[in-house]
């Protein structure tokens, strides 16, 4: 599974592949960032693969900068 962070304020997307990172498991809704939705700041989207992640951030966020973490 494919772990997308969408963090609005700063305009950015970064991509997770390796579900042991830190970040994928510490990550948490809180009440601005969602887990699987989209909340004022942002959130954590899930994607079968890279390619959907790619494709998910094209289509919607377009204009961010996009990272990959592990």
């Amino acid at each position: 599974m494919i772990w997308m962070n969408v963090d609005k304020p700063t305009k950015k997307c970064t991509i997770h592949t390796d579900p042991g990172c830190q970040y994928v498991l510490n990550k948490r809704e809180t009440p601005l960032k969602g887990v699987e939705e989209l909340k004022s700041d942002g959130g954590w989207l899930s994607f079968a693969s890279q390619g959907d992640a790619d494709e998910y951030r094209a289509a919607h966020f377009s204009g961010y900068a996009v990272s990959t973490c592990c």
